[in-house]
C-alpha cells in the first residue's frame, strides 16, 4: 500500500500524478486516453493554507444579493431568457438581512473556502494544460471537462444530527469544526443549502433530486475538429454521450456493431455531429432521456420535462410538467393545460422503467430497507 505524503492535497496530487502517467507512457508518441477525476469542491470543504483566504470578504454581501446578481448577469450573457425567474429561496433558509453579524461571518467563511477550492482546481487545471502545451500534445488533444451533478446542498452536520443522532458524539469528538479549522485536516463541514441554492441559479433546487438544479452540469469540450471557439451551446446533452463520442474519435466500434455480441448496446449519441458544427444538436425533440434517483424520477423530450418529485424531497408527489425553455427554474406546473402531452410523456417514463428494470419506490433514500418489488412504474397518480 502507498503510503500519502503528509503534505497530500487530491487536486494537485492526482494533477501530478496525470502529467507524470502522460509522461512515462507518451514516449512511443501514441495516442494516449487520461482521466482525472477531481475530488473537488465535493465536500467536506479542503483548502491549502496558501490559498484559505484568498476570497476573504467576497461573499459579505450575502446570499440574496449574490443570486439577484448572477441571474443579472446570466441574462445579460444570454444564459437565460430575459423573462427567466429564478427558484425562490427555500423556507427552511432564513433570509440573510435575518442572520446576526455573527451568523453571517461564518455563512460567507464557508463560501470563501468553498471558492476557494475551485479557484485552486482551476490552477491544477491550467497546470495540467501548460504542460501538454509544453510537450507538444495540446493541438493534438480532445480535452472533456464535466461536473457529475449540480451544486451539492447537504450539510453533513445536520444530516448526522437529524438522521443518525446516535452518531452525534462520535461526530463532534471525531472532527474539529472550530470555525478557525475549518478547511483544514480533522475538519468536516459543507457550504449547505444556501450557497448551494445560489450556485444553482436559477434552477431548482440541487445535487440528489432530479429537477433541473440537481441535473444540469457544466461541460466544456475543445480541442482539433471542434467547431464554436468560445460559444455556449444549450442543447441536450448527457453523460452516456461521452462514450460513443470518443470511440467515434478513436474510429473504434462498439462491441455490439459484431454479429453475436451480447454486450448492451449504447443509449448515448456521439457529440461530434454537434461539436463538429455539422448539426445545431445531437438530439432531436423526438429523442428524449429519463433519471431516477431517489424514488424522483424525470423524463425530458425536447423543451418539455415531466418531473414527479416526493413531498419529502421539495415535490408535490405527484408528476409535474414543465417547457424548460420558458421556465427553467420548473416554477409553472402544465399538466392541466397539455394534458395529451403529460400522458405520452408518462409512456415514456413506463418505456423507460422497461428498459433498464427500473426498481420504483416512494420510500425515499433515508427509509428503512424493505423487500425489492417492482412497485408501480408511474408512482401516485391522482
Amino acid at each position: 500500500m502507498k503510503e500519502l505524503p503528509a503534505d497530500y492535497y487530491s487536486s494537485k496530487d492526482l494533477t501530478d500524478f496525470i502529467i507524470n502517467a502522460i509522461d512515462e507512457n507518451g514516449r512511443d508518441e501514441k495516442p494516449f486516453f487520461a482521466y482525472l477525476a477531481y475530488q473537488a469542491p465535493h465536500g467536506p470543504l479542503a483548502v491549502p493554507d496558501g490559498w484559505r483566504d484568498k476570497y476573504k470578504g467576497r461573499y459579505d454581501k450575502g446570499y440574496d444579493a449574490i443570486r439577484a446578481e448572477r441571474l443579472t448577469r446570466q441574462k445579460k450573457l444570454s444564459i437565460v431568457g430575459k423573462d427567466v425567474i429564478t427558484f425562490p429561496r427555500l423556507p427552511t433558509i432564513p433570509a440573510w438581512d435575518e442572520l446576526t453579524d455573527e451568523q453571517r461571518r461564518l455563512v460567507a467563511r464557508k463560501m470563501e473556502l468553498y471558492a476557494a477550492m475551485i479557484g485552486y482546481v482551476d490552477d491544477q487545471i491550467g497546470r495540467l494544460i501548460a504542460h501538454l502545451k509544453k510537450t507538444g500534445k495540446y493541438d493534438n488533444t480532445l480535452v472533456v471537462f464535466l461536473s457529475d451533478n449540480g451544486a451539492a446542498g447537504e450539510d453533513m452536520a445536520e444530516l448526522v444530527a437529524k438522521l443518525a443522532p446516535t452518531a452525534k458524539d462520535w461526530f463532534d469528538k471525531t472532527f474539529d469544526n472550530r470555525p478557525d479549522n475549518w478547511g483544514r485536516p480533522g475538519s468536516c463541514v459543507e457550504y449547505g443549502p444556501p450557497w448551494a441554492q445560489i450556485s444553482s441559479v436559477p434552477f431548482r433546487l440541487f445535487k440528489g433530486v432530479v429537477a433541473e438544479g440537481g441535473i444540469r452540469a457544466p461541460l466544456i469540450v475543445s480541442g482539433p475538429g471542434v467547431m464554436h471557439e468560445g460559444a455556449i451551446n444549450d442543447s441536450v446533452l448527457h453523460v452516456m454521450d461521452i462514450a460513443p463520442t470518443f470511440l467515434e474519435s478513436a474510429g473504434v466500434e462498439h462491441p455490439t456493431k459484431k454479429e453475436g455480441s451480447t454486450v448492451a448496446p449504447l443509449q448515448g449519441k456521439s457529440m461530434w455531429p454537434l461539436l463538429a458544427g455539422r448539426e445545431k444538436a445531437t438530439r432531436t425533440d423526438s429523442d428524449w432521456l429519463g433519471w431516477e434517483l431517489f424514488g424522483n424520477r424525470a423524463i425530458r423530450q425536447g423543451d418539455w420535462k415531466l418531473l414527479y418529485l416526493l413531498k419529502g424531497a421539495g415535490g408535490t408527489g405527484d408528476w409535474e410538467l414543465f417547457n424548460l425553455e420558458d421556465d427553467p427554474a420548473e416554477m409553472h406546473d402544465l399538466s392541466a393545460k397539455h394534458p395529451a402531452k403529460r400522458e405520452a410523456m408518462l409512456k415514456l417514463w413506463d418505456e423507460y422503467v422497461k428498459r433498464n428494470g427500473v426498481i420504483v419506490s416512494d420510500a425515499g433514500p433515508y427509509a428503512k430497507p424493505q423487500p425489492s418489488t417492482h412497485a408501480a412504474p408511474r408512482g401516485e397518480r391522482q
